[in-house]
């Protein structure tokens, strides 16, 4: 039967499948889509009417080099295993399948389901060997094209890149100039991206960038481009995830760059998925052309900036510093561990308010113990106090340094400003002249312009608005009272440290502007130390002993406040006032915590201070009754043969009426009224207690008595 069509085959339905590899070549490449849509006239030359033939045309635009995503070829491939295709219609090979293993595939269906598949000029049989033969090859030649045509335009885009000549999409801050990168126009868009890098040296993070661009109310450009070849600047708020593509980025740097994240094919948790490399190693870049355009940074300072992006990440296993956060440990991210040379991690007291303890955590990941770990209070306050005192820089430096930085920092913000007025002023101009230059009867033309002349002047307001608002609250202009401020506050970096206004990270993050890393060492003879070593950037080293006390030794009483119990007791003062007048003057339990009768106490009986003052007068015993008539609760409930909790029970349910009044030394006594109404109810509740009371001491004493099994 080959080169036929059967009986059976015309029963069934014709498919003709219709794809082209990308939308380009849908538009573009027509003629093929003509051809691919006339294959329907042949399938009815061949006998199938109009309503027995399928045109599955879903996979325009989709690649056939798999069948991710193909949902035309899914059903064909469907309708061919349920028996519903008699023929398959196809102006090539390669317009099914371009994989060897998708193409065997359904030429094995085709087989057994006896289809055919039938291109413009011949009628193939699947079913037969040289018909399968021969099919087989102008699958292997469509997949081994599809290579081909691969390292063609690979390698061209390869070589181009290599001359950095290759065209492609190019972050804000740079435009295409007679083939070549060179900088935006706008000076406004290169101020912005100038002034982001400058911040980035001196902050400690990119959130740190983020925020300072919202405090000073400065948004960042982006470039869109129309179909129309047109572009247009929009200033939006500066997001951290833009902020990284601006400092991961290399085209800032002068350097052109191709290749950086290649796609390969990987298994993945047994599955073959598409993955990308992180492409932060310049030596496996398949293009790296430095200076090749001028650039916002060098190549130094952006090595610098990805530098510092690596050690402000967080890591679980404590392999980068981290970014300097809020937390009250002063060395987050510092210290290593002077044994096994890891880098130490940060731990809280949590509920019992311990501070910062510094780990090792060793083998811990492996199923070991930690290395070692110390309470943190006592390293910080000895590495702030070398701190303060070794940065005494000289006077005229630093006057110089501060004066500089002030003026720089102001000078780029409000020159940023002036030329987003500049840019705006332009637009409005441009605006009204547009509107100015339509002829006024055209009115359709006309109230276009002029809502976009009035939409431009909103924009200039508002904009001019923003710019005196900065200036009255963020000081984008300093004045002589504020330079002269921060000199001041230069000059006494002791004040700036302790200010209530500093924030923790910001300590950290002047920390880390002069210390490279910190060694903690724990030492156990001739007594409990830890050595801290502190690396300065300069390569400096230098070494402090701090005491490293035990548990018990952190909770004992502290000397002075045993030395004051001693002094107060022996002036004759009892317990609950000791405790009073330390809690006065500031001195805190070994616990610290206040201090109340027991404790002063403990600590009279475990350092023997015998206690001079007498005991206290006893209080005179509480009243039945007061001068009203009103009963105490002890009297109510011996009046009632009740215990006291069960009245101070029918108290919270307002069984009893109560007044709570101060009385004496009480500051507080509960004063019951009975009337013939309270006093029949607690009558009858006492009934009912005492008849439940005797129950259980019934059944007790059954209990007791019941002889053992």
């Amino acid at each position: 039967m080959r080169g036929r069509i059967t009986a059976s085959q015309l029963a069934r339905r014709a498919v003709v499948y219709v794809r082209q590899s990308t939308t380009m070549q849908v538009f573009e490449n027509t003629e093929s889509t003509h051809r691919q849509y006339g294959l329907a006239e042949r399938a009815r030359a061949l006998g199938w009417s109009a309503d027995h033939i399928d045109v599955i045309d879903e996979d325009l635009g989709r690649s056939g080099a798999s069948t991710d995503g193909r949902a035309g070829f899914e059903r064909l491939r469907d309708g061919v295993a349920h028996g519903r295709v008699g023929a398959v219609f196809a102006i090539e090979v390669s317009r099914l399948a371009r994989s060897s293993e998708d193409w065997q595939r359904l030429l094995s269906l085709c087989a057994i389901a006896e289809v055919v598949v039938v291109d413009e000029n011949v009628i193939y049989d699947p079913a037969d060997k040289d018909d399968k033969l021969l099919l087989d090859i102008k699958g292997t030649m469509s997949e081994a094209e599809l290579h081909w045509l691969g390292l063609r335009m690979h390698g061209a885009r390869q070589s181009k890149a290599r001359r950095g000549e290759l065209r492609f999409s190019i972050p804000t801050g740079y435009v295409w100039s007679d083939g070549s990168l060179q900088m935006d126009p706008d000076q406004a868009v290169q101020s912005a991206l100038r002034n982001v890098f400058s911040r980035f040296t001196v902050e400690p993070s990119a959130w740190a960038v983020v925020k300072w661009a919202r405090e000073t109310g400065q948004k960042f450009p982006t470039r869109r481009s129309y179909a129309d070849g047109t572009t247009e600047v929009q200033w939006k708020p500066l997001g951290q995830t833009r902020l990284h593509e601006i400092l991961n980025n290399p085209i800032y740097a002068g350097t052109y760059a191709f290749g950086r994240r290649p796609v390969r094919k990987a298994l993945v948790d047994g599955e073959v998925r598409t993955v990308r490399p992180s492409g932060r190693d310049p030596e496996q870049w398949a293009v790296c052309i430095h200076q090749a355009h001028p650039g916002y940074i060098d190549w130094q300072t952006f090595m610098s900036n990805q530098k510092k992006l690596r050690d402000n990440l967080a890591r679980m296993t404590g392999a980068s510093r981290g970014a300097p956060r809020e937390g009250s440990a002063l060395l987050q991210g510092l210290v290593v561990c002077g044994r096994c040379g890891r880098r130490m991690t940060v731990n809280y007291g949590g509920a019992r308010n311990l501070g910062p303890y510094y780990v090792c955590p060793g083998e811990r990941d492996k199923g070991e113990t930690l290395c070692w770990t110390t309470q943190g209070a006592r390293i910080d306050s000895a590495v702030q106090e070398l701190f303060l005192q070794t940065m005494v820089p000289p006077e005229l430096d630093l006057s110089l340094a501060v004066e500089r930085e002030v003026g720089a920092q102001a000078s780029a913000l409000e020159q940023h400003w002036k030329l987003r007025l500049e840019q705006a002023n332009y637009e409005a101009r441009r605006a009204e002249r547009r509107y100015k230059a339509v002829d006024p009867d055209n009115r359709v033309v006309a109230r276009t312009l002029e809502v976009d002349w009035e939409q431009r002047l909103r924009e200039l307001a508002e904009l001019e608005r923003q710019y005196e608002q900065a200036k009255r609250e963020r000081r984008v202009e300093l004045t002589k009272q504020d330079r002269s401020r921060v000199l001041a506050l230069a000059h006494d970096l002791p004040r700036v440290w302790r200010a209530t206004s500093t924030l923790p990270a910001e300590r950290k993050a002047m920390l880390r502007l002069v210390i490279e890393v910190i060694a903690l060492t724990p030492v156990e003879v001739p007594q409990r130390i830890t050595r801290v070593q502190v690396q300065w950037k300069s390569g400096a080293v230098t070494e402090l002993h701090v005491a490293r006390p035990s548990q018990k030794d952190r909770l004992r009483t502290s000397a002075q406040a045993v030395q004051r119990v001693r002094v107060l007791a022996a002036q004759g003062l009892r317990d609950e006032q000791i405790a009073a007048r330390l809690d006065q003057e500031g001195i805190r339990t070994g616990r610290d915590r206040t201090w109340n009768t027991w404790a002063v106490k403990w600590v009279r009986q475990h350092y023997a201070i015998e206690r001079v003052a007498k005991d206290a007068p006893r209080s005179k015993r509480m009243p039945a009754r007061d001068d009203a008539g009103r009963y105490s609760v002890a009297a109510v409930a011996a009046r009632f043969g009740v215990s006291i909790h069960i009245v101070r029970r029918w108290l919270t349910k307002d069984v009893l009426t109560v007044e709570w009044e101060p009385h004496r030394n009480n500051k507080r006594v509960g004063w019951i009224t009975l009337d013939i109404d309270s006093e029949r109810r607690a009558a009858s509740l006492a009934r009912l207690a005492r008849r439940r009371r005797s129950k259980r001491s019934s059944a007790s004493s059954a209990r007791r008595a019941r002889p053992s099994r």
